[in-house]
């Protein structure tokens, strides 16, 4: 019998195990509910590397508990195994938490951002550089006073925009007094006095749903996407060399879309980032970016609108090279997958479905992909916030 070409070998694997119709993916359990701890209603996960050991760590808010959850990589041998992880701080109505180390002293910190009654934004302090970092006595939660019970705050970004050598925050909320903010850091010496930390309105809005730093050209930009009202689209805002240090929001497609998570990746041979946008109910569509970044965005392509009988309704999507082709594959997440709906599946450019999920879970959320088996091919950490999954990671099974 002749040997199969490995590279037929490879796409023959491709075929059988994430094409139309082939096996879902396996799903790891990273961190599980449990209503004792706080754990319930599992609400985004965000990458950073806590404990600086060169693995990426997850953080999520579970926002129908109240525990601010860290979990730590363990790496690629114990990766399948449900993660250690510590609870850094407890808020009610959490929507979102990232890593920031905000007063510079080598450890990142936690911001959490919440709506609901709550409506505060909070930093979770983590214990200083000669202390158990996983001692959760340790870390110390205090609200941004600037916030409190300002705005519906939805999600947070950091980045240093006035370029001072520390971190602020963007962030976005929802709601009738909706906006994208920045909390201005006071300086490493004195970021703990959070009192310290100034608010700056920077453009009204209805629901941010995505806010996310990318450079282009010879500048950076501040990318944002709204979803509800009448500046509801996909927005791009020049940060600036000096104040107001950002200039004004510049719409670049899907006005009056009800715009969810957005991606940013190289879809063509240009070396300049595009930007992909999952769009409500069943849409994925892709933007070209033009000469410039402020010229007019086109809408180079859309996905074939996935089929509602069978999956839920767009959420988010993260664009990457899944199968080892060189060619973009996208990943989706949905809500609104119950009934026997599936709420994870991948695309190709021809709108080709692959299914990783299967029925279980309603309610998705943001994607991250990262290979956690070490074994060459990406996988898909989400998490699931109303049929309790928890966060989770689904094993690619091409290698």
């Amino acid at each position: 019998m002749k040997s199969i070409p490995h590279c037929l070998f490879i796409a023959i694997i491709f075929l059988v195990t994430i094409g139309q119709g082939g096996e879902l993916w396996n799903r790891h359990t990273i961190d599980q509910p449990s209503s004792e701890a706080g754990k319930k209603g599992a609400d985004g996960v965000r990458l950073g590397d806590l404990n600086n050991d060169g693995l990426l760590d997850i953080v999520t808010g579970w926002e129908e508990g109240s525990a601010i959850r860290v979990c730590f990589n363990p790496g690629p041998k114990a990766a399948r195994n449900p993660w250690p992880g510590i609870t850094v701080g407890k808020v009610r109505n959490a929507e979102d938490a990232v890593f920031a180390d905000l007063d510079g002293d080598g450890r990142s910190d936690i911001v959490s951002s919440t709506e609901g009654s709550t409506r505060t934004v909070f930093v979770h302090w983590a214990p200083r550089s000669d202390q158990d970092l996983s001692n959760e006595t340790l870390w110390e939660t205090k609200p941004f006073p600037k916030t409190v019970n300002q705005q519906l705050w939805m999600f947070c970004y950091p980045h240093d925009l006035d370029e001072d050598g520390d971190l602020d925050l963007f962030l976005g909320s929802k709601g009738s007094n909706a906006s994208i903010s920045w909390l201005e850091n006071p300086g490493h010496e004195t970021a703990r006095a959070v009192e310290t930390w100034e608010l700056h309105r920077i453009h009204n809005a209805g629901w941010i749903m995505t806010l996310t730093v990318f450079q282009t050209e010879d500048r950076k930009y501040l990318l944002s996407s709204d979803r509800k009202g009448p500046r509801s689209g996909i927005y791009l805002f020049p940060l600036l060399d000096e104040s107001p240090w950002i200039g004004k929001a510049k719409l670049i497609g899907a006005s009056g879309k009800e715009v969810m998570f957005v991606d940013v990746a190289h879809l063509d041979e240009d070396e300049k980032l595009d930007v992909i946008a999952s769009i409500k109910p069943n849409q994925i569509r892709m933007y070209h970016h033009p000469k410039t970044a402020l010229s007019p965005w086109v809408a180079i392509s859309d996905l074939e609108p996935f089929p509602q009988d069978r999956y839920g309704s767009a959420k988010a999507v993260k664009v990457a090279d899944l199968n080892g082709d060189r060619i973009p594959n996208f990943v989706i997440s949905c809500e609104n997958a119950q009934g026997g709906k599936h709420g994870v599946f991948a695309s190709d450019a021809s709108s080709k479905i692959s299914e990783i999920s299967g029925p279980e879970g309603a309610k998705f959320d943001r994607i991250e992909l990262l290979d956690l088996d070490n074994d060459g091919d990406l996988d898909v950490i989400s998490c699931e916030e109303r049929q309790q999954l928890g966060v989770f990671w689904y094993e690619n099974p091409l290698f």
